[in-house]
């Protein structure tokens, strides 16, 4: 009899005893514990089977594997250890048979090893080197002669330049090859400083040089920068100063005579040269305008030139030009303020109401004005060009336009209608003056030529330059008509254009101001503009261009 019938049988027999009733209820109570009862069972005997299967799983797939993974381990690391065992028992009887060695020399070794560190002690202390003696008295050591005969060697080359006469070294020098202590070896500087107290003509002073060249010396280096400080000094916060060459003052090796006095140095720095250079005569060319303009006298330029004269100058020819300059120019540099004129412009508009011949002002031009800062570079107290910082128009200028008349005059007109045309002409031309004469003359008097007619800096210059202040007055070189008057691009800056007739026309540029008109009939020498600088200008003047038939020609043909 198994487990489940004894329970079965003993439920059974706790509930036989009783009624009817009492024994149905024995009987559904004892059906469900059956149920449940085998239920139980049923999970039971699945959760003997599961745990079978997942350990006959985790045997083969886990703990199989794992087993022959340490055998396989445990094999390699044996083999690695009796590797290991047996080669640690080859050094060690190795480690045995040196030490024995060792033992056996250890006197040999330790002899050595005491040379080794004697010979490091004496090379860090001690070398072979020369023993220099001059006249009998020890200068020092070197760590050979080539060294220190390359030294006296710029010694001599120093003192001769300084001296400007050859001089050497005349003292008696002996050479010893010794061991010598290396602390003991002197320097170069030592060898210089040395032999050059022993000069008598030589002195090491405080020198103030010029570009190089040594103008003065002094034992008192605060008396030379005193020097320097008041020439530069200028009361006025808005210049800057500054010297024309490379000024400076050093400590150095100068010949004695060169000790001079304060008032001597400053005489030498303020005194005037001979300055000396060639010129190239270019196309068109005269002794008076090459004169003129590198500023010597015709008569001086005669004398430096043998031979030379107008008729038998040579486009090529090469003279010789001398003249007396400041031997140090003071370059000072000012900003200023100043308010420019902008000349107006004139424009022409054709009108058929109007006779040929006849004009009318419709709207009257007018100058308009700007703010300009610019930076004015003078050198010993005369403008040397001008740089604009910055320009603000601050009134702009107002076109003049001119009606021209293009309407065809009729054949016959009343005595009225004449006199009244007659009188139009007349007032639209006021001003105007005599014809051409045929001769032209300079447009700016007093002026110097800062640029003649010829080639510069490898491009055609066109003109004549003729410089002077700004605002200077410049004149109409012959009568004519103004067939141009204002600005003009390309340069030019405000521009003045005559016809003179016969082909001829002259040009007026880089003005400040325009005087005259488009269609104004002028006369030689009226004023038709006031000299400046705009467009391509590096400073005031006037470009002077002379065209004939169209084509630029040298303006010293027609001057006279």
């Amino acid at each position: 009899m198994n487990r489940e019938t004894e329970v079965a049988e003993s439920v059974s027999e706790a509930f036989s005893g009783g009624s009817f009733k009492e024994r149905r209820i024995h009987d559904f109570f004892v059906g469900i514990f059956s149920v449940l009862f085998e239920l139980f069972s049923l999970l039971k005997r699945k959760a003997v089977n599961l745990s079978v299967i997942f350990a006959t799983w985790f045997n083969a797939r886990v703990l199989m594997p794992l087993s022959i993974f340490l055998a396989a381990t445990a094999n390699v690391a044996a083999r690695a250890s009796w590797t290991a065992f047996y080669k640690i028992r080859c050094l060690s009887h190795r480690a045995v048979v040196v030490m024995q060695n060792f033992r056996a020399n250890r006197l040999a070794l330790a002899v050595s090893m005491m040379a080794t560190l004697f010979i490091a002690i004496v090379a860090s202390t001690y070398s072979v080197g020369v023993k220099i003696t001059v006249d009998g008295k020890v200068l020092g050591y070197a760590n050979n002669r080539e060294d220190f005969e390359k030294a006296l060697t710029f010694v001599e080359d120093r003192a001769s330049e300084i001296l400007e006469r050859p001089y050497s070294v005349t003292s008696n020098i002996r050479f010893e090859v010794g061991l010598i202590e290396n602390d003991e070896i002197i320097s170069n500087e030592v060898v210089y400083d040395y032999f050059f107290s022993r000069i008598d003509e030589i002195s090491t002073l405080y020198a103030i040089t010029v570009d190089g060249e040594v103008v003065g010396a002094s034992r008192n280096r605060e008396t030379l920068q005193d020097m320097i400080d008041k020439l530069l000094y200028v009361n006025d916060s808005a210049v800057h100063a500054k010297f024309s060459k490379n000024v400076e003052i050093i400590q150095t090796e100068v010949d004695s005579s060169k000790l001079i006095s304060y008032d001597e140095i400053r005489e030498k720095l303020l005194s005037r040269i001979h300055s000396t250079k060639e010129y190239t005569v270019r196309p068109g060319d005269t002794l008076e305008a090459i004169a003129k303009e590198n500023g010597i006298a015709v008569q001086d330029l005669k004398k430096l030139n043998p031979g030379a004269e107008n008729v038998s100058l040579r486009v090529g020819e090469v003279l010789t030009i001398a003249k007396e300059v400041p031997f140090l120019s003071i370059e000072a540099v000012r900003r200023v303020e100043y308010t420019e004129t902008i000349p107006f412009e004139t424009k022409n508009v054709n009108d058929d109401t109007l006779y040929k011949g006849t004009t009318k002002v419709v709207t009257k031009g007018q100058a308009g004005e700007r703010a300009v800062v610019a930076d004015v570079t003078y050198i010993d107290n005369k403008e040397d060009s001008r740089e604009i910082i910055s320009s603000t128009i601050t009134k702009e200028p107002i076109t003049k336009v001119i009606h021209i008349g293009t309407k065809a005059r009729p054949k016959k007109t009343t005595v009225s209608e004449s006199e009244s045309e007659s009188k139009s002409s007349s007032k639209s031309s006021s001003g105007s003056g005599k014809g051409a004469t045929g001769r032209l003359s300079r447009p700016v008097s007093g002026a110097i030529i800062s640029s003649n007619y010829g080639m510069r800096r490898g491009s055609m210059h066109k003109g004549v330059d003729f410089a002077a202040r700004s605002g200077t007055r410049i004149s109409a070189a012959d009568g004519g008509t103004v067939t141009w008057a204002g600005w003009k691009s390309g340069g030019w800056g405000y521009l003045v254009v005559i016809n003179h007739g016969n082909g001829l026309e002259t040009y007026y540029a880089h003005n400040s101001k325009v005087t005259v008109s488009v269609g104004q009939k002028v006369s030689k020498g009226q004023q038709i503009a006031k000299m400046g600088s705009t467009g391509n200008s590096t400073g005031p003047h006037v470009h002077f261009e002379i065209h004939k038939n169209g084509q630029y020609v040298n303006p010293w043909r027609y001057i006279s």
